[in-house]
């Protein structure tokens, strides 16, 4: 028996080797075989039946006398063989340790199967050349997310060995449903997957058996990849190779070009790429090849197109909660992004595992992937390419489709106006960067200053289009709050609001967006009543829509939420946040999203304010994983969580702890933030209000004086947080021994306090505190008061 044929036999073999052990019989017959294949392949079964209770137990069908298999306790090279943890079609992996103690350490020890080595003679050459092979790959290889290699050689009678790092963790795909982990978190962990193959490619080393089972996770959420024992160098050109090589592979993972006996190249590990991420996002794999004959399977790889992700996942066997979960965060551009890497074309497909990753990075992020659907002309020609038997019928399909664009032409001379409006709005956009360019505007601006000049711009390069007006108005007006311009976003937001329901209708989700927009604008004015009438307008008109699965519905009901937070009125507050998760839910938006994390921030600290800490420390902790997972180096969200999660470690009596998250949050504020703003001060008080009991009072004194001078010129209106900055000056002014000052500085908290239409109970309680402490060290007329 020549190479070729014994690796169909061994190919045949790995097939039946992944059946139940009661069913390879049976299987073996469907397969419908060549009567010398059938027989060779059966023989090869009956005799691992033999060997499945241990190592040898009866006789093995060989051609040659196969060598004697170690057992359990025997000693190879300089350690000893444990118990077997894995085992394949061509090799056995056992749990081993050193031999002499001289140090404690785990390995994983390869062997090929005994069976294997009874095998004819150049084939067992072959065999013998791949652990050479594997051994060698990885020792030009060192990354965190491969397997290390230790040592190897051949036992005493012939059985090459090698020695690996042993990673004592799941599959991949196990891995994955142990932790229950989301889409998103799979899409993170595939991304370091993706950097163990990259760096596989960067030493040209092409894998050739990615799949889940050589992806090992350990208990620190690090994955391995393992068994590179197929792998070749892009320097290589061995074409009996080849065929040894179609044994080993795992055809359901394995590329066309693989499948084909093509020369591969690292495209094809993007491939087998493409079909990991796909199993592990739907929990099937794109091709059933069950029960195929190789031949069938062939065509199967070369041919069918999987279906859709959120398709897929109904074919899963995952129950109906967890399915309907799994869908609701799947989104079009992950898709795009498994058929990029799946590509029947090798030219078509990612160009390395890195640029996949970068995509899914994107993805991650929220922003535009590069992959997108093949061009209609693309999939025409390649239908025409593979049925050229049919070509009548082709011609004719192509016909019908140059007649639907002949008939979809005056869809375009509506597009061209379109066009030109996006192309006056991105000219807009442009000259606002450009105002920015210290070589056009004569100096440095900040791109807040030069949207603020670009504001005076509206009228003049919009006039007669206020259906645009209107849309930059919102955009420019949005940004103005965020950064605390209240009164020049106020004339933005107006004008906005009005253009949009004259332009567009008043339930136009456009008009609805600026309402939301004009209610957050009167909740920072103090304006608290007439906030919460707007954010319940907006949720109503939303309602009579029928627009509740846009985002903004969530939004309105988590703002008005948050609303309610401020004023600490927590019961109300929760009715808001829950309504807006099980909207989100109902509209199968994704639960990774900004948005998503924010209200799991927003619901920690109202669990927080009703006395539920354990549930609020677990919101926080959720929310804060998924908002570090977004922004790695922070963002004002985050710094928010953060101050909020102090506040809860403070009731727990960890005022230290409480401490130190306050300045990281007052650190990524200052980072974000720059030197002046609304953010800032709350986070300056926060520190000096926790300093001031924890340190020397003097080291936090001019930390509060700043804040409060930093207050006083940012905020316009009344507002809770202007007072409750002067309270904590007031507090640390006593606690320095300047009671005089503490008392000036009290009534002014008292005088901002005053102002305010809603007094939050905190800031209330704040404030008779620091008078108490006052009174105790001074006797006048705030010391009469109640």
């Amino acid at each position: 028996m020549n190479v070729s044929d014994e690796a169909q036999v061994l190919r045949c073999f790995e097939l039946a080797l992944d059946q139940p052990a009661g069913r390879r019989v049976q299987w073996l017959v469907e397969q419908r075989l060549p009567p010398w294949l059938h027989d060779r392949v059966q023989r090869l079964i009956e005799a691992e039946s033999r060997l499945e209770d241990g190592f040898l137990a009866g006789p093995a069908v060989a051609i040659e006398p196969a060598p004697v298999f170690p057992k359990e306790g025997d000693r190879i090279g300089n350690y000893e063989l444990l118990s077997e943890i894995d085992s394949g079609g061509m090799g056995v992996v056992h749990l081993g340790r050193r031999a002499d103690r001289a140090y404690e350490l785990q390995v994983a020890i390869k062997l090929i199967r005994p069976i294997h080595m009874g095998a004819a003679p150049e084939f067992r050459r072959r065999l013998i050349e791949r652990f050479e092979n594997e051994r060698a790959l990885l020792a030009r290889l060192n990354h965190r997310n491969i397997a290390r290699i230790l040592d190897g050689g051949t036992t005493e009678t012939g059985i090459p060995y090698l020695v690996m790092e042993y990673v004592d963790g799941r599959s991949l795909l196990r891995y994955c449903e142990e932790q229950q982990l989301d889409v998103r978190a799979r899409v993170q962990l595939f991304r370091q997957v993706c950097a163990g193959v990259q760096e596989a490619h960067r030493h040209l080393i092409v894998h050739r058996d990615l799949k889940p089972d050589n992806i090992l996770v350990d208990a620190r959420g690090e994955p391995r990849l393992l068994d590179f024992g197929i792998a070749r160098t892009l320097e290589e050109h061995d074409e009996s190779h080849a065929a040894t090589m179609l044994t080993l592979m795992t055809p359901a993972y394995a590329s066309p070009e693989q499948v084909r006996r093509d020369a591969l190249t690292t495209s094809s590990d993007v491939y087998s790429l493409g079909v990991v991420l796909y199993e592990l996002l739907s929990g099937v794999r794109p091709y059933d090849l069950r029960d195929l004959t190789p031949a069938q399977a062939e065509r199967m790889v070369h041919e069918a197109q999987p279906l859709p992700l959120r398709e897929a996942v109904s074919k899963s066997k995952l129950d109906t909660g967890d399915r309907l979960a799994r869908v609701s965060q799947l989104r079009p551009d992950l898709d795009r992004i498994i058929a990029k890497a799946m590509h029947k074309e090798p030219s078509r497909r990612y160009s390395s595992a890195q640029e996949l990753s970068e995509d899914l990075s994107r993805f991650l992020d929220g922003r535009p992937v590069l992959a997108h659907p093949d061009s209609a002309w693309y999939r025409i020609s390649r239908f025409v390419s593979r049925n050229r038997t049919g070509s009548a019928v082709a011609t004719l399909a192509l016909l019908l489709v140059m007649t639907a664009t002949a008939a979809a032409l005056w869809q375009a001379r509506q597009a061209t106006r379109a066009a030109r409006d996006a192309a006056a709005m991105n000219a807009f956009l442009l000259d606002v960067l450009q105002m920015s360019d210290p070589f056009d505007a004569g100096s440095e601006l900040t791109l807040s200053q030069a949207l603020d000049e670009a504001a005076k711009l509206i009228d003049e390069r919009f006039a007669g289009r206020p259906d645009l007006s209107a849309q930059i108005r919102f955009g420019i007006g949005y940004s103005m709050v965020s950064r605390y311009r209240l009164e020049a976003a106020e004339s933005q937001l107006t004008r906005a609001l009005a253009d949009s329901a004259s332009e567009f209708g008043r339930n136009d989700i456009r008009t609805l967006r600026a309402l939301e927009g004009m209610a957050g604008l009167r909740q920072e004015q103090g304006q608290p009543r007439v906030a919460e009438a707007l954010f319940k307008e907006g949720i109503a008109r939303v309602e009579a829509a029928s627009l509740t699965s846009d985002p903004l519905y969530f939004n309105l009901l988590g703002n008005l939420g948050n609303l309610y937070l401020t004023e600490e009125k927590y019961e109300l507050a929760r009715v808001q946040f829950e309504r807006a998760l099980q909207a989100e839910s109902r509209a199968g938006a994704s639960t990774s999203t900004l948005d998503h994390a924010n209200l799991l921030s927003n619901l920690a600290h109202t669990e927080h304010g009703l006395g539920h800490l354990d549930q609020a420390d677990a919101l926080y902790r959720r929310a804060q994983a998924a908002l570090q997972t977004l922004y790695p180096d922070g963002n004002p969200d985050l710094a928010i969580l953060l101050n909020n999660r102090a506040l809860l470690t403070e009731d727990r009596g960890h005022e230290a702890e409480a401490l130190e998250l306050h300045k990281q949050s007052l650190s990524m504020r200052r980072r974000v933030f720059g030197a002046e703003h609304p953010m800032i001060v709350v986070a300056m008080a926060n520190v000096a209000r926790l300093s001031v009991h924890l340190a020397e009072p003097s080291s936090v004194l001019q930390l509060a004086r700043d804040a409060a001078a930093m207050a006083d010129r940012v905020y316009k209106d009344p507002i809770p947080r202007h007072a409750s900055v002067h309270v904590t000056l007031a507090d640390v002014k006593l606690a320095n021994g300047d009671v005089a000052g503490a008392v000036a500085t009290w009534l002014r908290a008292k005088e901002l306090l005053e102002a305010v239409e809603s007094k939050p109970p905190a800031t209330v309680n704040y404030l008779e505190r620091v008078r108490v402490g006052i009174c105790k060290q001074w006797q006048g007329e705030l010391c009469q008061q109640k």
